[in-house]
């Protein structure tokens, strides 16, 4: 994913960054299309996310923080307790916009 699209999504979902990393495509490794294709590491207040083109899919991964929600009912589409698929941009955007909600809550919880 490039960075401008991540930083849209980003932006999109009211996802304020304290920092932001490329990181090595944990789908395809380090392949030609993994290296074409970077995840990216969004460190937020309340912890990591990972987000980045699958082969399909676009994974959204909060493992490493302490929110454990599904941020869809979708059920045409991956969901667990500490990730989630999004099929594209859009909802990408809606289960960020979700996961940002989440991350406010567990921040403030935190304090």
């Amino acid at each position: 994913m490039e960075r401008k699209k991540l930083d849209a999504l980003l932006l999109l979902a009211g996802i304020e960054p304290v920092a932001v990393h490329e990181i090595a495509n944990k789908y395809w490794g380090d392949s030609e299309i993994g290296r074409a294709n970077p995840w990216w590491l969004v460190l937020t207040k309340a912890g990591p996310v990972v987000i980045g083109w699958r082969k399909r899919v676009i994974s959204i991964n909060w493992a490493d923080t302490s929110v454990r929600a599904k941020m869809t009912a979708d059920d045409q589409t991956t969901s667990e307790l500490d990730y989630c698929h999004a099929w594209t941009y859009a909802k990408a955007v809606e289960y960020l916009a979700t996961l940002q909600s989440a991350l406010a809550l567990a921040e403030r919880q935190a304090a």
